[in-house]
């Protein structure tokens, strides 16, 4: 990788450079904005930046601010990338984790260019490329919403699928053990992926034994990590709390034999909505209308590329969560690189040269246009829109004073345990002991945003009848209150 880089001609690449830097604006825009103003979350941001702060300083996180107290936030998701970045905690402090998946993103963007730039020979068609991978909605819904693992694993793919093409073996490698040890759920994807390529390259000999190695390899390490070592971590009696997919089974083994027994009905639910949830009719099929319409024609025309998409789908779609049906929140961006890459290999391979580029212009043009379309509106109920367009203006405001607030979250001790409301989470998470309000368990301090609408996990009424108890409460002091912040203290013994 390190020659490739070297290789790379900046003056011969502007456009590249260009097309980076105007992304790398529009993605800052979206989730350290987000961030600076207070609509990033406990769950899932503030969880990770306290786990860096454990790993940073050599030992393992407990998950406290998880409702199912876990002696390794391990046992929950199996994610080790956050072990090998937690040190950006001593430079970038809570913005650590969103800076890390935006350059990851234009690292995997840049994956992307490369690839098609070789296949080709073409810089144009290798900008056009980059261009259609960062303008897909997967990568705006992630954005949107905290940080995830699964984004920074996926953004190695385009790397991992460019190495197996042109055979650097040892490079392929490192990506796919990136890959694996992002998520646990991202060596079964890496399994389907390594079918894909065999079906892709099943003339080239020489590549087969690699990638079966590779595709044997990931299904043994996901059997593992589930059925050995995520049990291993977890408190005793506790079983993997992601499995929910009643549709389908109560077990892996139910899964299984429901998917080679009733193929009927596993297709109809991808389409169905199996809860009959009313919240989430159309949520399905906005989904698949999004991906026809960002490319995913072309999985038909090259339908090695939708082998590789089948647990995503699947995890998607048969999910017991319909939020995780359609469109939102960092569950599409595994599409993402799969998307582009299918689409531009065959644009490439397809005999009329002439048409190569106007369909490649086409291709991106209609990408921009249903990326912006659902910006704008989306079918799902659950979908915060103001987190994530960052070409309007109340992206950027909020109704109380953000400067004033950070200023007052100085006032807590950094050795001090607190409970804080979700959004102020992520922004003092860096402490031994932190809680999600309304936990308090030991808490020494209670931190609330009380100007904000999001009360999650209470309801506003609950919400603001907590408030008043510990107003009442001979066991805590009111250590700062404004119209729109408000801390209390616990007295001591």
């Amino acid at each position: 990788m390190s020659k490739i880089l070297a290789k790379l001609n900046l003056k011969q690449h502007w456009p590249l450079l260009i097309i980076l830097g105007v992304f790398a604006l529009i993605f800052c825009s979206i989730s350290i904005v987000n961030h600076y103003n207070f609509r990033t979350y406990a769950w899932d941001l503030g969880i990770r930046n306290n786990a860096i702060f454990d790993y940073a300083h050599f030992r393992w996180n407990e998950g406290l601010l998880t409702y199912e107290r876990f002696d390794n936030i391990l046992s929950d998701h199996f994610q080790l990338l956050p072990i090998l970045f937690s040190p950006l905690y001593w430079i970038l402090g809570s913005y650590s984790m969103l800076i890390l998946q935006i350059l990851s993103i234009l690292f995997g963007g840049t994956g992307i260019y490369f690839y098609i730039r070789k296949l080709s020979g073409s810089r144009k068609m290798a900008n056009l490329a980059i261009i259609h991978f960062f303008s897909l909605w997967g990568i705006y819904s992630a954005l949107g919403f905290d940080f995830h693992d699964n984004v920074i694993g996926a953004m190695f793919v385009p790397w991992f699928l460019y190495f197996i093409r042109y055979d650097k073996w040892a490079n392929a490698s490192i990506m796919f053990v990136l890959i694996l040890i992002s998520k646990e759920n991202m060596s079964l994807w890496m399994f389907f992926i390594g079918l894909g390529l065999i079906v892709l390259h099943y003339k080239e000999i020489h590549k087969l034994k690699y990638i079966s190695l590779f595709t044997v390899f990931a299904l043994i390490y996901f059997l593992v990590v589930m059925k050995f070592v995520m049990p291993a971590l977890a408190n005793e009696g506790r079983e993997y709390i992601h499995f929910d997919y009643s549709a389908l089974g109560n077990n892996f083994g139910e899964v299984i034999a429901t998917i080679l027994q009733r193929p009927g009905y596993i297709f109809s639910l991808l389409f169905e909505n199996h809860l009959n949830v009313s919240s989430a009719v159309g949520v399905k099929s906005e989904l698949h209308f999004v991906v026809l319409l960002s490319g995913g024609v072309f999985l038909f025309l090259k339908p090695q590329y939708l082998i590789m998409l089948i647990p995503i789908y699947a995890q998607k779609l048969f999910n017991d969560d319909p939020g995780k049906w359609g469109i939102n929140y960092q569950y599409s961006i595994e599409f993402a690189p799969i998307l582009t890459l299918v689409a531009f290999t065959w644009i490439i391979e397809y005999k009329n040269k002439k048409k190569h580029r106007l369909i490649a212009y086409l291709l991106v043009g209609l990408t921009i246009i249903t990326t912006v379309s659902v910006l704008d509106k989306r079918v799902s109920t659950w979908y915060n829109s103001i987190n994530h367009q960052f070409y309007k203006k109340n992206h950027y405001v909020r109704d109380f004073n953000v400067y004033c607030v950070h200023k007052i979250l100085e006032k807590i001790p950094d050795d001090a345990i607190v409970s804080a409301q979700t959004m102020l989470v992520p922004h003092i998470a860096f402490r031994d002991r932190i809680y999600q309000y309304p936990d308090v368990s030991d808490a020494e301090y209670i931190v609330l945003l009380t100007a904000d609408d999001n009360t999650y996990p209470l309801k506003k009424e609950e919400y603001e009848k907590s408030i008043e108890k510990y107003r009442n409460d001979q066991e805590w002091d009111i250590f700062f209150e404004t119209n729109y912040a408000l801390i209390f203290k616990r007295k001591p013994k």
